[in-house]
């Protein structure tokens, strides 16, 4: 009877190349979904999925060498470990032994970190989140099969592209709710806005506004500058043309040099903002309603 043909000897090469591909596409398909993710949300600043998408293809290259990195110094020696243990316990070289020794080399540094004092949740979380993102680079890496490079490419690439098309579908169509700003009205805008250091502004709903420390600031000051300004004068609301991102509030105080302010937040939580210091640095001076 003649024995069973050995398996083919296991090529490292090619389980760096894989893993490195793999890593990468679960990087790119990491900022795809936060992109979707945060056009559901209110946004921090004003135009994220711009500066994202941006920042995404300005940095590829380099999550592209950090891929290559972490797959040089984790995966192919979690591959080739198991590798051994598998043959010296069980005989051959089984998938779980691969998980199982990357869910105990991303627990090193977890552990070095760990502190009793504190949430243990958050630790937790990240090497869970390591271990299942490292071993699917490994556990696809480890593949014998002809092609398998081309092949991870390809369905990766169709994959993350299918994601991101499904999902700007998803938002374009209002299956999933896309943020907007809140739709306000003269009558909802009247009362205290604050801006959390002492300026307010109390707009009346007869239009009349009066500012008390409420700052302007001169080109290239940022939000943490400016001079305190205070005043009676008039605000006035336009509403937007086409949708509640064009809604605009003009406040006059005779003296304070202030620009049209855009609303942003929760109907709960209306927000007025305008630009300020550097546009590079995205700084906003905020006001929020206080009463």
């Amino acid at each position: 009877m003649e024995s069973a043909e050995p398996a083919p000897r296991r090529s490292y090469g090619r389980v760096l190349a894989v893993s490195t591909a793999v890593l990468f596409l679960e990087a790119v398909l990491a900022a795809v979904l936060t992109v979707l993710y945060v056009l559901t949300r209110e946004p921090l600043r004003p135009g994220p999925t711009a500066d994202a998408l941006a920042a995404l293809l300005a940095v590829s290259q380099l999550v592209l060498v950090a891929a290559f990195v972490l797959s040089l110094a984790a995966v192919l020696p979690g591959v080739a470990l198991a590798d051994a243990l598998g043959r010296v316990f069980g005989g051959r070289d089984a998938w779980p032994w691969t998980v199982s020794v990357l869910a105990a080399l991303t627990g090193l540094p977890v552990a070095a970190c760990a502190d009793a004092r504190r949430d243990a949740t958050g630790l937790l979380t990240a090497w869970a989140s390591a271990t299942a993102v490292l071993s699917a680079a490994a556990l696809i890496g480890r593949l014998r099969r002809e092609g398998l490079f081309g092949l991870v490419l390809a369905r990766g690439a169709a994959v993350v592209a299918g994601i991101g098309l499904l999902g700007s579908f998803a938002l374009w169509t209002d299956i999933v709710p896309k943020y907007r700003p809140p739709l306000l009205t003269e009558a909802s805008m009247a009362g205290t806005w604050s801006d959390g250091r002492g300026g307010t502004v109390a707009l009346a709903a007869d239009g009349t506004a009066t500012a008390s420390a409420v700052k302007h600031f001169r080109t290239g000051e940022g939000s943490g500058w400016g001079r305190g300004c205070s005043g009676t004068g008039t605000w006035t609301l336009t509403p937007g043309r086409r949708n509640t991102w064009g809604q605009r509030v003009d406040i006059r105080i005779p003296g304070c040099p202030l620009p049209a302010w855009r609303i942003a937040g929760s109907p709960e939580r209306p927000e007025l903002y305008h630009r300020v210091g550097d546009p590079d640095d995205n700084d906003l001076y905020e006001l929020r309603r206080s009463r």
